[in-house]
């Protein structure tokens, strides 16, 4: 992690300037502390020396848009300025306290930005660094060659790094770059190289860095899909609206791409190997409709994706979030004018037929799969004693999810092809199994008696 990063989540003190969103501040710092929650967001609490002018009449009642930093290890602006707070303590033994609370930090802010009337803290680019995916993206930064002795042993091993040739998508005002990034420290005998796949979005004109962030967590979405669990962000880079061309790239950090959650949601097994690569879905041009799409079908994204951000769901909650997507995502292609297949009854029949042979082999019966998964879901929502067995509740919640997962997948670009491979090679050969004997034999006690 960058240095002057890791000085912000360790704890440090400095001094702090609150900035409007018209890029306005006092010229006079807050003076104070600044680390890292246990809730994964950072915290900066700073002295308030003037509690008797602020009494009556505050003027801390507008959050700030950022908050640019200087401490001993370096500067930086805060940003996506969650909550703000504070104690006034008149006398006494307590010092009067203002309390932020924020999701982002960028180092090595240009601190002379400070000796203009405004600041800008707007960004024109945004790079993740995302390890361990080099697979899914099929793109290999690094490569280790070595040449053997005549007994086999290792004689000398020679790494090759190159950032291969960069892919980019228009997504709307914003590009999206997909690409490698690679470093290399020598310390020693313990030199140390980093070789991840980098994502990134630029714009011409720099811009609030929320509209950024929200692209990189959808993409983060889909790779935390592929590989059924969370990956996180380990790094990253930004391009500061304020310095065009800085001598070294600021870092950045944000709680949602970089902070795994803690408890893992949907229960299903973790995989050394991904469910889809990029190439599947039409490279960039496939992350590209993944991100446009999720802001017409939230409902149905959101029950693919969020799994993977949040714990606590239980079987039953899994279930019916994913009913509720198809649902919506449903009402929603009524309205785009898919009027003929949408028809169909119960809306989990529609999208298994849609989907056609790879889900139909997959549940052997798509029909019968449908009224199943339907009948369940309805009995829910309406029958307060329904209680079927939980493992059969798994199995009905996961491959639902997993229809409506190779859905949008197929609208992002994937071909039939790659959905055969996906149902038939990189599922679990025991859910499939179970499904099928399910939809065969349902136990009584799994059929509800309520109608769709």
């Amino acid at each position: 992690m960058d240095e002057e990063i890791q000085a912000l989540m360790s704890g440090t003190v400095g001094f702090f300037w609150p900035i409007t969103v018209e890029g306005d501040f006092d010229g006079e710092p807050e003076r104070g502390y600044i680390g890292k929650t246990e809730s994964g967001r950072l915290e900066i609490r700073t002295l308030n020396e003037n509690a008797h002018d602020t009494l009556f009449l505050s003027n801390k009642e507008t959050k700030p848009q950022a908050i640019a930093c200087l401490f001993p290890e370096g500067s930086a602006v805060i940003l996506n300025i969650s909550r703000q707070g504070g104690t006034t303590n008149i006398g006494g033994r307590k010092a009067s306290v203002y309390k932020y609370s924020a999701r982002t930090a960028i180092s090595r802010f240009p601190i002379e930005q400070l000796e203009k009337g405004s600041v800008n803290v707007k960004v024109k680019e945004l790079t993740a660094h995302f390890p361990g995916v080099s697979e899914w993206a099929g793109m290999k930064v690094s490569e280790v060659k070595r040449e053997r002795r005549d007994n086999g042993r290792v004689k000398t091993a020679t790494v090759h790094l190159k950032s291969p040739e960069e892919v980019v998508a228009e997504l709307g005002s914003l590009s999206l770059v997909i690409g490698g990034h690679w470093e290399v420290k020598e310390n020693d005998d313990r030199s140390s190289i980093y070789s991840p796949v980098s994502i990134g979005v630029k714009a011409k004109r720099a811009r609030d860095i929320s509209e950024m962030l929200r692209t990189l967590v959808r993409v983060q979405d889909l790779v935390n899909v592929a590989y059924d669990t969370f990956i996180p962000v380990d790094g990253g880079k930004a391009v500061l609206g304020a310095e065009d061309s800085p001598a070294q790239y600021p870092r950045f950090w944000n709680d949602a791409l970089m902070e795994e959650p803690n408890l893992r949601t949907s229960g299903k097994a973790r995989k050394g190997f991904p469910l889809f690569t990029l190439a599947d879905i039409d490279g960039a041009q496939g992350i590209s409709r993944w991100v446009r799409l999720y802001e017409r079908y939230p409902s149905a994204f959101d029950a693919v994706a969020t799994p993977y951000r949040f714990g606590g769901m239980t079987w039953n909650s899994y279930l019916r979030d994913t009913a509720v997507g198809m649902e919506r995502m449903l009402a929603v292609r009524k309205q785009e004018g898919r009027p003929a297949w949408t028809k169909e009854k119960p809306q989990s029949y529609a999208l298994a037929k849609r989907l056609g042979t790879p889900f139909g082999d997959f549940v052997g019966d798509e029909k019968e799969w449908g009224k199943l998964f339907w009948g369940v879901y309805n009995g829910i929502k309406h029958q307060a004693s329904y209680d079927p067995d939980p493992r059969d509740l798994m199995t009905l919640a996961v491959s639902g999810n997993l229809l409506l997962t190779a859905y949008l997948l197929q609208r992002c670009g994937m071909s039939k092809t790659a959905l055969n491979r996906l149902f038939n090679r990189n599922v679990s050969y025991h859910l499939r199994d179970r499904v099928q004997e399910l939809v065969q034999n349902p136990p009584k006690n799994l059929v509800p008696n309520s109608s769709y």
